[in-house]
C-alpha cells in the first residue's frame, strides 16, 4: 500500500509505543497541515521510524524528523526516488539496512553527531548524494552501505547499474571501528573520507572503484587490508599508518596509480596476489622485515583483472625493495614489468620462486642474497639487460631454462658448487659473463646454455645475435654427462674447459665459433659428437681421447685450423659431411678401422667470412696420411678435395662408392690401395692427382664420371679385359694394364 493511501490511517493516530509505522501527518513548508503533500514531518513523540515506513513512496520529496528519533528502521525510505531533503535529528544513533536504498534524488546529509551505525545498503544507489556531514561517534558502516548495485526492471527485464556516483565527501569518522564489504564501492566521485584512527576492520572491497579518492588517513589499529579494499582507487595518494597490518589481501591496492608510498609494512607477513599491481607511482617498498610470502603479480604492472582497463601492463615506477630476511615464497610474476626496479635486497630464507617473477624488470641491477634457494624457475632473470650481480646462490642445485637468458650486463654468478643441472638457454646471450665458478657436481648442460640469442629492434626486426663473448674459462666438471646443442655457441673468448671424463654426448653446435678455445679435457667417455660441435674453433689444437666416439657429425671440426691431432678414432663408424673441412694443421688420421662412411667434403674446403666481411677458404693442406679403413664403404663428394699434402690412403678394399671431386687436387697422392669393390667413381674424383701412379684393382667398376682421372699424368689403371674400366681408359686416353688373376 502506498504511503499516500496510508495517510488517512495515520491521521487516526497509528502511533504505537512511540514508533512510526506509516506516514503520520502532512504539513506545508510553513508547518501548516495539508499545504504540501510532498513534505512530511514526523510527530515529536516518535522515537523510531519503523521498517518500510515510507518504502516506495515516489511522491515524497522532503522529510523532517524530530529530535526524539534515535533509529531509522530497515527499508524505511527505500525506493523513495524523489526524496531530495531529509532533516535528521541530533539524537539519531542507528540507520537500518537499506534505509535509504535507491533514494536517487537525495542530495546531502548533514552532521549526525550521535550516529553509531549505518546498516547494509543503507544509501546504496543514492545517485545524487553529494556529501555526508560529520559522524564523530559512528562505529560501523555496513556492507554495501554506499555501494553501486544493479537494478532490474520487472516489466522490461532490463538491468541498470546505480551508485552513489555524486558522493564527494564523508565527514568525521573518528570512532568507526568497522567498514563493511564494498561499503563505498563504485563511489567514483568520492574525494575524501574522514580519518579512521580506530578502524580495526575494513572488509572486502570497501573502497574499490573510488577513482577520485585521494587519501585515507589513520588506520593505525588496522590488522588486515582485505582483498580489493582500495582496488582501482586511481587518485589515491596517501594511505595512513599500516604499521599494525599483518596481511595485505588480493588486489588490495591494485590500480592505485597515484600511490607513491605505503609507509611502514614492518609487520606484514603476507602480500596477496596483485596486491600492488599497476601502482604506477609506487617507488619504494621498505620495512618488509617479516614478510614470508608475496603473491602472484603482487607488484607487477598488471591491472586485475586484465580486462578491466588494459591488456598490456602499466609502466611501474618501483625502484627498490628492501631486505626481506624472512621471505620464503615469491609467486609467479610478482614483480613482472616493474621496468624501473633497480634493486632487491637480501632474501635469506627464500625457497620458492614462481615463473617470470622479474620478467620485464629491465632496470634491475642487483639482487641480494639468495642462499636458501635450491632451484631457479624458468626465465627468472630473463632479458634483464642491466643485471650485474646476483647474491649468494651456493645452495642452488638446478638452474632452470632461460634463468639468465639475455642478461647482457651480468658479470658473475658466484659459487655454483651444488648445481647439478644447467637448463636450456640458462645463460644465453650473457655477453659480459666472465666466469661461472666451479661446478664439480653439474651433470647436464642444456641446449644453448651459454649460447647466443637473437636480438631485435623496437619494430621487431632482427639486428643480430648476442653471445657470451666474455666467458673465458670453465673449470673441471667431473660429473658432467651431456653437453646440449649450442651449449657454448659463439663464446669467442672461451679459452679452456677442464676435464670432462664422464661426458657421453656433445650436442650439435655445442662449441661453434669458440675461436679462442685451445684445448679440451679428457673426452674418453664421449660416444657422439654432434654437427658443427667444434666448427670455427680455430685455436683448438687437440681434443683428447676420442676412443669411444662412434659418430662424428657434419662439420663437427670444420674450420679448426690449428687442430693437429684428433686422437684415437678406433670406434668411429661415420665421419659426417665437412667433419674436418678446413683443418689446415691436421697431419694424420689413424685408427679408422671401423669407419664405414666418410661424408661429403669431410676433409675438404671450409669457407667463411672474416672480420672484414671477406670470404675466405681454408683447405686441409697439411694432411699427409690416412690409415687403413677396411670397413669403409662410401667416400663422399669432395671428401679429400685439395688435400695437397696427402700422400697415401690405407686399405680401401670395402669401398663401393667414391664421390665426385673426392680426391680432386691431391697432387702428392701416390696410391689409394685396393679398390676392387668399387662400383662407381664420381666425376673429377681424382682430378689433378699428378703423382698418382695406381688406384689398384678396378674389376668391379660399372660407372666412372667425367674427368675422373684427368690431369693424372702418371696413372696406369688396372682393368679386366673388355670391362667398363677398360673401355673408359681407352675413351679417355688413360694408360691401363690388365689384371692378372
Amino acid at each position: 500500500m502506498e504511503a499516500k493511501k496510508l495517510l488517512t490511517l495515520a491521521l487516526t493516530g497509528l502511533l504505537a509505543g512511540g514508533c512510526l509505522m506509516v506516514p503520520a501527518l502532512a504539513e506545508d513548508a510553513d508547518g501548516q497541515s495539508g499545504g504540501n503533500p510532498a513534505t512530511y514531518t514526523i510527530p515529536a513523540r516518535v522515537k523510531r521510524i519503523e521498517d518500510y515506513a515510507f518504502a516506495g513512496d515516489t511522491s515524497l520529496e522532503r522529510v523532517k524528523i524530530p529530535d526524539g528519533v534515535t533509529e531509522i528502521g530497515d527499508y524505511a525510505f527505500s525506493g523513495c526516488t524523489n526524496l531530495q531533503e531529509i532533516e535528521l535529528p541530533d539524537g539519531l544513533t542507528k540507520i537500518g539496512n537499506h534505509a535509504f536504498d535507491g533514494c536517487t534524488a537525495l542530495v546531502r546529509l548533514g552532521d549526525m553527531n550521535q550516529l553509531e551505525s549505518i546498516g547494509e545498503y543503507a544509501f546504496s544507489g543514492c545517485e545524487a548524494l553529494e556529501s555526508i556531514g560529520n559522524m564523530p561517534k559512528l562505529q560501523t558502516i555496513g556492507n554495501y552501505a554506499f555501494a553501486e548495485q544493479t537494478v532490474t526492471d520487472e516489466d522490461s527485464g532490463t538491468s541498470t547499474t546505480v551508485s552513489c556516483k555524486s558522493l564527494k565527501t564523508v565527514g568525521n569518522l573518528d570512532s568507526v571501528t568497522r567498514i563493511g564489504s564494498e561499503a563505498f564501492s563504485g563511489c567514483r566521485e568520492l574525494e575524501s573520507v574522514g580519518a579512521l584512527p580506530n578502524v580495526t576492520r575494513i572488509a572486502f572491497g570497501a573502497f574499490q572503484n573510488c577513482e577520485k579518492l585521494k587519501k585515507v588517513e589513520g588506520l593505525g589499529k588496522l590488522k588486515v587490508v582485505n582483498k580489493y579494499t582500495f582496488y582501482a582507487c586511481e587518485a589515491l595518494e596517501i594511505v595512513g599508518d599500516l604499521s599494525g597490518v599483518t596481511s595485505i589481501g588480493e588486489a588490495a591496492f591494485n590500480g592505485c596509480m597515484s600511490l607513491a608510498s605505503v609507509g611502514d609494512l614492518s609487520n606484514v607477513i603476507t602480500i596477496g596476489d596483485y596486491a600492488f599491481g599497476a601502482c604506477a607511482s609506487l617507488e619504494n617498498i621498505d620495512n618488509l622485515d617479516n614478510v614470508k610470502s608475496i603473491g602472484i603479480c603482487a607488484f607487477s604492472g598488471k591491472y586485475y583483472p586484465a580486462t578491466r582497463r588494459c591488456k598490456a601492463p602499466f609502466s611501474v615506477s618501483l625502484k627498490s625493495v628492501g631486505d626481506m630476511p624472512k621471505l620464503e615464497t615469491i609467486a609467479n610474476g610478482a614483480f613482472w614489468s616493474c621496468s624501473g626496479l633497480e634493486h632487491i635486497g637480501n632474501m635469506l630464507r627464500l625457497k620458492t620462486l614462481g615463473d617470470d617473477v622479474f620478467g620485464g624488470c629491465s632496470a634491475l641491477v642487483s639482487v641480494g642474497d639468495l642462499s636458501s634457494l635450491t632451484e631457479t624457475p624458468y626465465g627468472l632473470f630473463s632479458n634483464l639487460n642491466n643485471l650485474i650481480s646476483v647474491g649468494d646462490m651456493s645452495n642452488v642445485t638446478s638452474i632452470g631454462d632461460a634463468t639468465f637468458n639475455g642478461c647482457a650486463s651480468l658479470e658473475s654468478i658466484g659459487d655454483l658448487l651444488n648445481v647439478t643441472s644447467i637448463g636450456n638457454s640458462a645463460f644465453a646471450g650473457c655477453s659480459s659473463l666472465k666466469n661461472v665458478g666451479d661446478m664439480p657436481n653439474v651433470m647436464s648442460i642444456g641446449d644453448s646454455a651459454f649460447g647466443g640469442i637473437a636480438t631485435f629492434d623496437d619494430d621487431g626486426n632482427w639486428i643480430g645475435n648476442e653471445y657470451c663473448i666474455s666467458l673465458k674459462e670453465i673449470g673441471d666438471m667431473p660429473k658432467l654427462e651431456t653437453i646440449g646443442n649450442n651449449a657454448f655457441n659463439g663464446c669467442s673468448t672461451l679459452a679452456s674447459i677442464g676435464d670432462l671424463p664422464n661426458v657421453t654426448s656433445i650436442g650439435g653446435w655445442a662449441f661453434y665459433g669458440c675461436s679462442s678455445l685451445a684445448s679440451m679435457g679428457d673426452l674418453n667417455s664421449v660416444t657422439s659428437i654432434g654437427e658443427y660441435a667444434f666448427s670455427g674453433c680455430k685455436a683448438l689444437a687437440s681434443v683428447g681421447d676420442l676412443s669411444n666416439v662412434t659418430s662424428i657429425g657434419n662439420s663437427a671440426f670444420s674450420g679448426c685450423s690449428a687442430l693437429a691431432s684428433v686422437g684415437n678414432l678406433s670406434n668411429v663408424t661415420s665421419i659426417g659431411d665437412s667433419a674436418f673441412a678446413g683443418c689446415a694443421s691436421l697431419e694424420s688420421i689413424g685408427n679408422l678401422q671401423n669407419v664405414k662412411s666418410i661424408g661429403e667434403s669431410a676433409f675438404g674446403l671450409y669457407g667463411y667470412y672474416d672480420e672484414n666481411d671477406k670470404y675466405q677458404i681454408i683447405y686441409c693442406t697439411s694432411l699427409k696420411s690416412i690409415g687403413d679403413m677396411p670397413k669403409l664403404e662410401t667416400i663422399g663428394a669432395s671428401a679429400f678435395s685439395c688435400c695437397s699434402s696427402l700422400a697415401s690412403v690405407g686399405d680401401l678394399s670395402s669401398v663401393t662408392s667414391i664421390g665426385e671431386y673426392a680426391f680432386d687436387g691431391c697432387s702428392l697422392l701416390v696410391s689409394v690401395g685396393d679398390l676392387s669393390s668399387v662400383t662407381s667413381i664420381g666425376g673429377l674424383a681424382f682430378y689433378g692427382c699428378s703423382s698418382l701412379a695406381s688406384v689398384g684393382d678396378l674389376r668391379s667398376v660399372t660407372e666412372i664420371g667425367n674427368y675422373a682421372f684427368d690431369a693424372c699424368s702418371n696413372l696406369t689403371l688396372r682393368v679386366l679385359p673388355n670391362s667398363y674400366a677398360e673401355n673408359y681408359a681407352k675413351s679417355h686416353s688413360i694408360k691401363y694394364t690388365y689384371i692378372e688373376d
